[in-house]
């Protein structure tokens, strides 16, 4: 995963996601895994960190907020909060929060920050 700094639209994956909801090729339920103990690899676990703040209202520019109504339903939002949670804990269950502590207890810490969000 390429990543250029510690925010949520700050790698690859999230960019490209970004891409293909301003295309419009975009389906939310797809992306969104089920809520559950298992590992969640670094891939999927950036698009959970830019799901998770497009869906509290942190739209970048050229994405409607049209292109954002079926994430930002009550049981998507939950759902990304509990995924949101999961992927931010530790290298444990993240690969994501694995590769951040490997780059040093600060980078790791301005990461985490970074990343949560409300979704209430």
């Amino acid at each position: 995963m390429g990543t250029w700094n510690t925010g949520p639209f700050d790698n690859d994956d999230a960019a490209e996601l970004l891409d293909d909801i301003r295309e419009g090729h975009i389906y939310f339920d797809e992306l969104l895994p089920d809520v559950g103990h298992r590992y969640i690899a670094a891939d999927q676990g950036a698009m959970i960190v830019a799901m998770a703040h497009l869906a509290a209202g942190s739209v970048p520019e050229g994405i409607d907020d049209s292109q954002l109504e079926s994430l930002r339903t009550p049981q998507n939002r939950e759902r990304l909060r509990q995924c949101l949670e999961a992927v931010i804990s530790d290298g444990t269950v993240s690969e994501l929060a694995g590769q951040w502590a490997e780059s040093g207890q600060d980078k790791l810490l301005e990461w985490k920050a970074q990343s949560h969000v409300q979704l209430i």
